[in-house]
């Protein structure tokens, strides 16, 4: 015997799903938007030539490599340059 089928659970259960889904994509757009600033970050910071602090040593280039990634961290958390929205736009279809 076939049972009946509510639809409208069927349709929040998949709503629910759906939302999870896009967070999880506007999460993993959003991190690689960072990614890609900080890519973007150390591209122009090998622009410049600068001494810094600790000179060119391995400190120096660590500094400036965790700093590039926190600062792409956090730019990307404030709104980014708008490519993780133009991503998930186009993605979460």
């Amino acid at each position: 015997m076939i049972k009946n089928i509510s639809l409208s659970q069927d349709l929040t259960g998949l709503q629910g799903d759906r939302e999870v889904k896009n967070n999880s994509l506007k999460k993993t757009c959003a991190e690689f938007e960072a990614i890609f600033i900080d890519l973007m970050l150390k591209s122009m910071r090998k622009t410049i030539t600068e001494v810094g602090v600790l000179g060119e040593s391995n400190e120096d280039k660590m500094f400036k490599s965790m700093l590039d990634e926190n600062l792409a961290v956090g730019i990307a958390k404030a709104g980014g340059i708008g490519l993780g929205d133009m991503l998930f736009e186009n993605l979460k279809r």
